[in-house]
């Protein structure tokens, strides 16, 4: 018997792979299935067309950020170190990590002029921002975090700063300067505590 759902995570893999080597550009119906090592014909049975390929493939992206998500909760020390965690997520501080942003990055430009991109992706930095918030909130009611920091605020910010330090990541700015630099901020919000 055919499981299928392990088949559209073979053509989900197929996909990063061409994007991260290739760009997006280069994600066509007929690439992915030679890629995966399928006929084009098989691969219809699973998408109808590239934009729900496309689709599919950025949201394989949210499964593995949930299951760091998940890492992140049980290793955490306190609230903060959480918000540090979930921060750290976001940036390229390996090769996978690097070819995530990079294909995370190629989704935002795709995501300008596709609505359902677009949406999938105000979705996925909505919970990135709640998550923080969250943890940020949880940090105020156990005292780490000052009561005059606005958590939703915080958050917003946060998040901007560790996409900024992803696309300087990508540029040349050293794993060790991206976590200087979100350790710093983290220190400043746990202030002399």
């Amino acid at each position: 018997m055919v499981d299928h759902e392990q088949r559209r995570e073979e053509l989900a893999a197929a996909v990063w792979r061409l994007a991260s080597r290739d760009g997006l550009h280069a994600v066509t119906i007929r690439a992915v299935a030679k890629e995966a090592g399928w006929s084009t014909g098989a691969l219809h049975h699973y998408f109808a067309d590239k934009e729900e390929l496309l689709l599919f493939a950025f949201r394989t992206i949210a499964n593995r950020i949930g299951r760091r998500v998940a890492a992140a909760r049980e290793g955490a020390r306190d609230r903060l170190d959480l918000v540090r965690a979930l921060l750290a997520i976001g940036l390229p501080l390996d090769a996978e990590r690097r070819d995530e942003t990079r294909v995370w990055f190629a989704f935002l430009g795709l995501a300008l002029t596709r609505p359902p991109l677009a949406r999938a992706q105000g979705a996925a930095y909505g919970q990135w921002r709640r998550l923080v918030r969250s943890a940020l909130e949880q940090a105020q009611a156990d005292g780490e975090l000052e009561a005059a920091i606005d958590p939703e605020r915080e958050a917003a910010a946060l998040v901007a700063l560790m996409d900024g330090l992803a696309v300087q990541g990508m540029f040349g700015l050293s794993v060790a300067r991206q976590l200087e630099l979100l350790d710093a901020r983290i220190a400043e919000l746990r202030g002399g505590r």
